[in-house]
């Protein structure tokens, strides 16, 4: 493509900044047709004098909390120098990385309520994991903004399918309304750019927020991208995709392979488990409830000892692999849905797996974690250390354990002290 033809992408880009004052939002994937939106919007923005830098725009992403470790670490990484370069350059673009509520996470929905694994006839994930975060944001801005416009990568290119759904919206001026938020206009700057064009730009230009696109071509090279979700009639992720290493919706999993043969030894471990849940939830394994949840016959959720059974391998596999793939308060949701299910646990199953697996006590561990919530907060309000905090309450214990307070002031004092010489620092310490 002729240079020109770039230009003229960001001569309406900036026609349209211009043109009037609805907030913008700009999926952002990490991807590189949402990568060369992004930096097509910083490089307008970042042209125009700073007194008509008015306009806000927020980079959205999501992060459904079981993506490719490399994607997210490359994902985040980009956002964070995106919001450095925005704030160093006074351009009213901030980024948020949205996530689905801990009771929407893929696994307290498959281990806790007992879904069966997303295939195409039951993608329940997409909805979950990443429209529902991003639609909850734009309703919440919607309420301040009035309209707001969604810059997106999406292109005719990409499939047949998507080139048909794109020319049968209307457009006015450019934008067609988004099919589910009336107040929200869509924007495709590159709608019309092959793949070619957009690797050519991508990879002759550094992003404006100070990175080049090399690692992220390596990666296509043995991969593809999963598109920001803003409606059920985006598609998923396709033949060519990287995004949630659970994923088993598609056959293969290009991206978790390619990364694998090329060195991420973490993705062995991840694979084998995906295929474990692709096991789980064939009903011919005997792993799901024979009964669905109305009532009926056929394959309804998990088994309880299903459940329980991902579960202690799940923790096995975040020990192997030292991910964190699940959090604390998933573990207490999945025993919340244990035992609200058909055939109920007795409210301390995740408890023992997790006491045999990590060797300690479930109840001890939630209750030391909001200790220390706690503490922090108090700290941060008093302005004084965390272990001088926790030195403060052994030296209550202490006492209260000998039925007496005399001495405990002078004590506690010399606590405090201990604090103050600490803030004073080697210096002044010497």
């Amino acid at each position: 493509m002729d240079a020109t033809a770039y230009e003229d992408i960001k001569s309406r880009i900036r026609q349209l900044y211009t043109q009037d004052d609805r907030p913008w939002l700009v999926g952002f994937s990490g991807g590189k047709d949402s990568t060369l939106v992004a930096s097509l919007i910083f490089e307008v923005v970042l042209s125009l004098p700073a007194e008509r830098r008015r306009k806000p725009i927020s980079v959205v992403c999501t992060d459904t909390r079981v993506e490719i470790p490399a994607i997210v670490e490359m994902t985040e990484g980009a956002l964070q120098k995106m919001r450095a370069c925005s704030e160093k350059n006074g351009l009213r673009i901030d980024v948020h990385l949205l996530r689905p509520p801990a009771d929407q996470s893929f696994w307290v929905n498959i281990i806790g309520r007992g879904y069966p694994p997303p295939n195409r006839v039951f993608r329940w994930c997409t909805q979950r994991l990443k429209i529902d975060p991003v639609t909850i944001f734009v309703q919440q801005r919607l309420g301040h903004w009035g309209e707001a416009i969604l810059h997106l990568g999406a292109r005719r290119a990409e499939s047949s399918s998507r080139a048909q759904t794109m020319a049968g919206r209307e457009t006015r001026n450019g934008l067609r309304r988004h099919p589910d938020l009336p107040r929200v206009w869509v924007s495709n700057p590159i709608e019309f750019l092959s793949t070619e064009e957009v690797w050519a730009y991508l990879l002759q230009n550094p992003n404006p927020w100070g990175t080049n696109n090399r690692s992220l071509f390596a990666l296509y090279a043995r991969s593809g991208e999963c598109p920001i979700q803003i409606d059920t009639s985006t598609p998923s992720c396709g033949k060519s995709r990287f995004g949630c290493w659970t994923c088993t919706v598609v056959d293969q999993d290009k991206a978790s392979e390619g990364l694998l043969a090329n060195g991420d030894e973490r993705m062995e471990e991840l694979i084998a488990f995906r295929e474990t849940l692709i096991h789980y939830r064939d009903p011919a394994n005997g792993k799901r409830d024979m009964k669905r949840m109305n009532g009926s016959d056929g394959p309804g959720p998990l088994t309880m000892t299903a459940r329980r059974q991902l579960l202690t391998q799940l923790l096995k596999l975040q020990e192997q692999t030292g991910l964190k793939v699940i959090s604390e308060d998933e573990l207490f949701l999945i025993q919340k849905h244990w035992k609200a299910a058909r055939h109920p646990d007795d409210g301390g199953g995740v408890g023992r797996i997790v006491t045999r697996q990590r060797g300690i006590v479930m109840k001890d561990w939630k209750e030391v974690n909001q200790l220390r919530v706690l503490q922090e907060e108090v700290t941060a309000e008093k302005g004084i250390r965390a272990d001088t905090l926790r030195r403060l309450l052994a030296k209550v214990e202490e006492y209260s354990e000998r039925h007496r307070a005399h001495g405990l002031p002078d004590d506690m004092l010399n606590i405090l002290k201990d604090d103050m010489e600490y803030e004073k620092g080697p210096a002044e310490n010497a």
